[in-house]
């Protein structure tokens, strides 16, 4: 069998929903073996919103838990508390979403965890942190965009605009953390100890503005959209409409780009143009530049941009960006086994070459197997199942 980055690594992911699953798929994809951990109940209601055909399950459910083993218990009796504790007894990682202070209260904290398992790495994901005055609120990615400040950032006539990319729940919440768990991994190999990681997404979506940080630390304003070199305030990094009614990114920033672009574009007295950055050049450059894009359509200067190196591309939908990364053979995707038609979905950040073929778990389906590997009789199993501390389909 292939070693891979986190073969042999075990996580128990008791999130829902995006940012959690998401997350830990990709720790999947690298290898780890996952027990998705869900109550008797409605389990992840993921698995119910916009269900897709082929798998019956929601966008969000099959994007984000192929590979993933289920295991269906109610943690609100002292029994199937119990069944955590012994699966925790053996995990490397577990990561969980509900809000500051149930963990505590069913007695599963990191400090009860630890007791049993040092070298447990026990990750808390909530939208604001477990301390400080907004950690008991409810929250989404628009909500966690806001308060980090991202939304300005795409400000139309000075209003911030509806985002259409999950910023926040993707890479404040999922990216930001696996990084965090594979550092704590890396760290336990040293010290033989795990930890615990109270991962905010509103507070690592800050990393999106780095820049703005920086300034705002000397005590000074950060610049309005539209008037900065990479928020539109330079005409050679930006948006232009092409014939077809397409756009065309164009981010020829650097002078050897400019100039390799002016000369085979046909418009070398642009650069006879000083300052760029200034507003009264930048839109006479821009002007100029928008009537040389119009003159082809979109397909016609991407091979163009191709062809002469210089930061110009496509602005594509999702489906084009993904057909394009068939072109080119990029390893992004992998399977879905289903009853019918195989479903392919992202692999996620960091997973290898192994990464393949998967299943989505039902509810439950793996609760046998998986206390069966820990010990468990058939019997003792079964009186569980009676008293309706575990379920399966």
């Amino acid at each position: 069998m292939t070693q891979r980055a986190l073969s042999g690594v075990r996580v128990l992911d008791l999130t829902r929903l995006l940012p959690g699953p998401y997350a830990m798929h990709m720790l999947q994809g690298m290898g780890a073996d996952v027990i998705k951990i869900e109550d008797t109940g409605a389990g992840d209601y993921a698995r119910f919103l916009r269900p897709l055909p082929a798998t019956g399950m929601g966008a969000a459910f099959t994007a984000s838990n192929p590979g993933k083993r289920s295991l269906a218990v109610n943690l609100k009796e002292e029994a199937g508390r119990q069944v955590l504790r012994e699966l925790a007894a053996q995990a490397d990682v577990l990561t969980e979403s509900f809000r500051p202070g149930v963990m505590q209260r069913l007695g599963l904290s990191y400090e009860a965890l630890k007791a049993i398992n040092p070298r447990l790495v026990y990750c808390s994901l909530t939208g604001y942190g477990q301390n400080g005055s907004l950690a008991h609120l409810g929250g989404h990615d628009l909500n966690y965009q806001g308060y980090a400040g991202v939304l300005p950032r795409n400000a139309e006539d000075g209003r911030a605009s509806m985002p259409q990319t999950l910023t926040s729940d993707l890479a404040g919440g999922s990216y930001s953390c696996v990084l965090a768990i594979m550092a704590a991994l890396l760290e336990r190999q040293a010290t033989g100890r795990g930890r615990y990681i109270d991962l905010s997404i509103v507070d690592s979506t800050l990393m999106f503005v780095p820049l703005d940080a920086a300034q705002v630390a000397q005590g000074r304003v950060p610049p309005a959209p539209g008037t900065d070199r990479l928020n539109g305030g330079h005409p050679c990094y930006g948006l232009y409409a092409t014939s077809d009614g397409r756009q065309v990114t164009f981010a020829a920033l650097e002078e050897k780009f400019w100039v390799s672009f002016c000369q085979n574009a046909g418009c070398e007295q642009l650069l006879e143009e000083d300052d760029l950055m200034d507003p009264a050049v930048a839109t006479r450059v821009r002007v100029a530049l928008s009537a040389i894009f119009a003159s082809r359509t979109q397909a016609e200067w991407v091979a163009l941009g191709e062809a002469w190196d210089v930061c110009l591309g496509p602005v594509w939908s999702a489906a084009e960006a993904l057909a394009g990364a068939d072109q080119r053979n990029a390893p992004v995707w992998r399977t879905v086994a289903t009853d019918g038609e195989a479903v392919r979905v992202l692999r996620g950040g960091g997973a290898d070459g192994a990464c393949t073929e998967a299943a989505l778990p039902l509810q439950g389906q793996h609760t046998r197997e998986i206390l069966g590997e820990l010990g468990w009789s058939q019997g003792a199993i079964e009186a569980l199942f009676e008293k309706g501390v575990l379920s399966e389909p």
